[in-house]
């Protein structure tokens, strides 16, 4: 990357930072439609449909997860509501230098931890040990070689090479800043209990059916957050969160199944096209499956239009690419064949594969979109000789068994978390294209080529070689894009649905 382009790049990000902070809202904006402002204090209850698996950033992989990390953990900087653009966070600016390969973040001198200690440059650098260490999206953060604290309000990141992605992974979750060291307790005690600054911190929990989440007082925007507290319940069954919507224990429902969304009241549904993507994910290690061809006929076999028309109630459009397309730097793979249907070739490929008709599993998380989407798939793997009996499992146990490879085939939903296709490369580099067993190097490539990418024509070219590398192993089949989909009750103000399944509570208030 030139020095013209890289400040180039910097500086519009930096501009629509501007702009976007001066409308992001606070305490005293009013609300949609009413010059009245929002109302201070209250509680609002949320719903998960899985407990979260941890409260490391580094080491979650549920969605759940992601979905509290913003209401406890704040990052340097975060995304606007429709993640197309970076706002300041505890970073209140940051200048990038081209020549020396430095980016330098400047402090809000507001940013404090929820226990009132005021945020400084030595939590960033203990936080970027913490994040380029992680075992899952360390490769994130790999352009970062050093971390300077000049001051207590300054911190300089050098770059191996300029980086056209990480600012974006700077406003996620993985990137959320701790307390040095700690804050003095030790690792394992800080993760049973961690402090960070965002807008609420944790008052209590019981593990695996609730999270009781208070308004921290220090938090850096001022005014904020509206709401005294925030509950999530978690509720597996998605006929118990409809009821408990429907009788108001719950007010935001996180992720409406399908199967009943009809049967919430009128236009209390809210949904946005996601930056997720439904995969059915084959272990390729051994059995019938390490066979290529039995793969890609499953690829043909699916009617991709009937799957999203049926399976997803049609909440969710076709998957043209197995990295979320909604997410900038992604598009289609023209020399792909995802959402191809051909059963003449599903049925040659059986045959030629050598495939007896022994019956597969296909293991799904209960209570999620892909139990409806699996009974429609089923029947469509039958119909060119592939029988599969489709087993529910709790998400925390579906995903121990993919971690460990103890499945045939498994249909779930991954998601960016941030506007950049690094998020869901690292995801699929670390996961071995989504525990599919299979070669990750594709994915290490086009992680590598993307991170050192001069231009958006660079990273679509890593990126669509990857697709390509992908789409002939077979490994894993991109089904849908679904739509995330939230329940909202009248009394709720101020929430704005986000494709990256991960929104701060911040700006939320109740009637009174």
């Amino acid at each position: 990357m030139t020095p013209v382009k890289v400040m180039a790049y910097v500086a519009s990000l930096t501009a629509a930072a501007g702009l976007l902070s001066g409308c992001a809202g606070g305490s005293t904006s009013a609300k949609p439609g009413s010059s009245e402002p929002p109302r201070q204090g209250g509680s609002a209850t949320m719903s998960l449909s899985s407990a979260i698996d941890t409260w490391n950033p580094q080491e979650a992989l549920s969605t759940h997860s992601f979905s509290v990390f913003p209401q406890v953990y704040a990052s340097l900087l975060r995304s606007t509501p429709d993640g197309k653009g970076l706002l300041p966070a505890l970073a209140s600016s940051y200048q990038a230098d081209p020549v020396a390969k430095t980016l330098t973040f400047t402090l809000d001198p507001a940013a404090k931890f929820s226990n009132g200690r005021q945020v400084t440059s030595a939590d960033v650098r203990f936080s970027e040990g913490l994040w380029s260490k992680g075992k899952l999206y360390g490769g994130y953060f790999s352009s970062i070689t050093s971390v300077q604290t000049p001051s207590p309000q300054t911190v300089v990141f050098t770059l191996s090479q300029p980086d056209e992605t990480l600012l974006a992974i700077l406003s996620t979750a993985n990137a959320a800043i701790f307390p040095d060291n700690y804050g003095g307790e030790s690792e394992a005690d800080f993760w049973k209990k961690p402090i960070g600054a965002g807008p609420f911190g944790i008052d209590n929990q019981a593990v695996g059916r609730s999270i009781s989440l208070t308004r921290n007082p220090y938090y850096y925007r001022a005014g904020l957050p509206h709401l005294d507290k925030v509950e999530y319940k978690v509720v597996t069954d998605g006929s118990q969160r409809l009821l408990q919507f429907q009788n108001g224990s719950l007010d935001v429902v996180n992720g409406v199944e399908l199967g009943v969304a009809a049967q919430y009241p009128k236009g209390k549904v809210v949904g946005v096209p996601s930056a997720g993507v439904s995969v059915l994910t084959i272990n390729t290690k051994s059995g019938p499956l390490a066979n290529v061809d039995l793969r890609k006929a499953m690829a043909a076999a699916v009617d991709y239009r009937k799957l999203v028309a049926g399976g997803y109630a049609g909440q969710a459009t076709t998957a043209t690419s197995l990295l979320p397309q909604n997410v900038p730097g992604v598009s289609p793979c023209s020399a792909c064949t995802w959402s191809s249907t051909d059963q003449a070739a599903a049925k040659s490929l059986v045959a030629k594969s050598g495939h007896t008709g022994q019956n597969l599993e296909l293991n799904v998380p209960s209570g999620d979109a892909e139990e409806l989407a699996a009974q429609a798939l089923a029947p469509m793997l039958a119909q060119v000789g592939i029988k599969v009996t489709v087993v529910p499992l709790p998400t925390a146990t579906l995903i121990d068994r993919l971690g460990k490879g103890d499945f045939q085939l498994a249909m779930i939903t991954y998601s960016a978390l941030a506007p950049s296709p690094i998020d869901p490369l690292g995801f699929l580099e670390s996961t071995g294209l989504v525990f599919s067993q299979s070669d990750p190097g594709p994915a290490n490539t086009a992680l590598t080529a993307v991170h050192a990418a001069s231009t958006p024509f660079d990273v679509t070219t890593a990126v669509q070689t990857f697709e390509k590398a992908a789409n002939a192993s077979g490994a894993v089949i991109p089904l849908a894009v679904p739509n995330a989909l939230y329940a909202v009750a009248g009394r709720v103000e101020g929430f704005v649905p986000t494709p990256y399944l991960a929104y701060c509570a911040d700006e939320l208030s109740v009637k009174s």
